[in-house]
């Protein structure tokens, strides 16, 4: 899962630099506009404080578990699926990290999205690997008959996306919480990254 997510963010980063209305299909309209609304403002990382801290932690918490379950469920679909959402979001993750390199902000979007990002991601890669593991007791049940492989691929996929589920949490609380202080000092902001790491 990790190198089809690596490969597709490849992909998302090429194709933003081939085409200049990618990163709009990709990312929508709307948040290009408000992003580039906020650069022109000299805020770039605005996006990071738009909301209130609380409600923002549950609907990144919500949306984050949500997608790392689905990654893991789809893996039934001989786990298809699962590479479809791993590709999907590296993709948005090449042409969303591109686009401010493009714009002289790389460093700075690194310093601020990596403080969260580290532990996002990783743990969408992991559910992913979750969802493969799904997918292969379908594929591949080996001596067993498919529907006890299934059950057993099943549970051992879902201790995986139950290991990650804390760190989706901590992601989410990372980024509602911490994330909006970019002002902070980059030994700060390098720290969180190097102790999400």
């Amino acid at each position: 899962t990790l190198l089809v997510f690596l490969l597709a963010a490849f992909i998302g980063v090429v194709s933003s630099r081939h085409d200049d209305g990618f990163a709009t299909q990709i990312l929508g309209p709307s948040y290009i506009n408000m992003t580039e609304e906020n650069i022109a403002n000299g805020d770039p990382m605005g996006v990071y404080k738009d909301m209130e801290a609380v409600p923002m932690f549950f609907m990144i918490m919500y949306n984050n578990l949500q997608v790392s379950a689905f990654t893991f469920i789809l893996g039934v679909l001989f786990g298809v699926g699962t590479l479809g959402i791993i590709f999907k979001n590296g993709v948005m993750l090449g042409v969303f990290q591109y686009f401010f390199f493009q714009r002289g902000l790389g460093f700075e979007s690194f310093l601020t999205i990596w403080q969260h990002g580290t532990i996002e991601i990783a743990s969408i890669v992991v559910a992913g690997g979750a969802g493969l593991v799904l997918g292969k007791s379908i594929v591949f049940p080996g001596t067993l008959p498919r529907s006890v492989s299934l059950k057993f691929g099943f549970l051992k996929g879902l201790k995986i996306l139950l290991g990650v589920a804390p760190l989706i949490v901590l992601a989410a609380f990372i980024e509602s919480f911490y994330t909006r202080f970019d002002g902070l000092p980059m030994v700060f902001r390098l720290a969180t990254i190097l102790a999400s790491l």
